[in-house]
């Protein structure tokens, strides 16, 4: 086996003093049978998502949820127990700024739930129905507003965190002239135009212009321009990219978003259609500046 590649060798992890570390578990041989308890790396930090941080609550928890459904399930002795428990209690979840009283509840919740899965039977059991699940980007506590409307519904909630060590770490490459929801202002009136392109936004600021001075009122904001006799500009003094994203639905949605709220802050020119108010789009904040 060795032989495969220069690069790999495996190597026979055998006992000392009659004991074994296997994955996450310490087995100890004794006269009266076998002894098992967790077992960590020496280079272990007992570093989590600290409490603090703006990550959904299911993420910053679910380690913990991990350690206990661990500690109660695995077959270890109950002074190992009690080891593990003053571990997470003390090492791990105070290190990282966990309240003790939520991690103890917790422990109370999980060891009913196996509780109640030994004493249930296949009989008993109930039919679950296939759950579809669907994603959230978590940007603040302000998404549950929106998640709790799927609570009594057959849709499975799961979040996603927008700050990354992978989108930390990685080389970001910065597309100067990016495709997404952009605005073009009126020099005269200030009002604007909210529209959306799949190419780079100066590209469509192009089209914007062409119809201008070809006396065209096929764009909205040519419309507003030649009717009103206002001034326009360059991309340099009246183009603004408000948020970059791939053409698609989401594009759709957030230009739906940004007409919405620009008409609500009376920055919109008349002359660009608006659909139907959207009541969810009432819980985001409106743009600055």
């Amino acid at each position: 086996m060795n032989s495969t590649d220069e690069h790999l060798e495996f190597k026979i992890t055998e006992e000392t003093n009659n004991s074994i570390n296997y994955l996450d578990m310490t087995i100890n041989r004794n006269v009266n049978g076998m002894e098992i308890s967790v077992y960590r790396k020496p280079t272990s930090t007992n570093v989590t998502i600290q409490h603090t941080s703006n990550h959904p609550q299911d993420h910053k928890y679910a380690v913990y949820r991990y350690y206990i459904n661990r500690m109660i399930t695995l077959p270890n002795t109950e002074r190992a127990r009690i080891q593990e428990r003053k571990h997470i209690l003390s090492s791990t979840a105070r290190h990282n700024g966990f309240p003790t009283h939520k991690i103890i509840d917790m422990e109370r919740k999980e060891r009913a739930k196996n509780k109640d899965k030994r004493t249930k039977t296949n009989d008993t059991q109930e039919k679950q129905v296939q759950k579809k699940w669907v994603t959230f980007t978590y940007h603040s506590p302000i998404i549950r507003m929106v998640t709790n409307l799927f609570n009594n519904t057959e849709i499975r909630i799961a979040f996603k965190a927008t700050n990354t060590i992978h989108q930390q770490l990685a080389e970001k490459t910065q597309n100067k002239n990016p495709s997404g929801i952009y605005e073009v202002k009126c020099k005269t009136c200030n009002k604007k135009y909210v529209g959306q392109s799949g190419r780079p936004v100066t590209t469509s600021h192009k089209e914007h212009i062409r119809y201008i001075r070809s006396n065209n009122i096929t764009s909205a904001y040519a419309k507003h321009i030649l009717n009103n006799r206002h001034e326009y500009g360059t991309a340099e003094n009246t183009l603004k990219l408000i948020h970059q994203c791939r053409k698609g639905q989401k594009m759709n949605n957030w230009e739906n978003l940004y007409i919405q709220m620009y008409r609500q802050l009376d920055r919109l020119i008349t002359e660009q259609l608006v659909n139907e108010p959207n009541p969810l789009y009432e819980l985001t904040q409106p743009p600055t500046g």
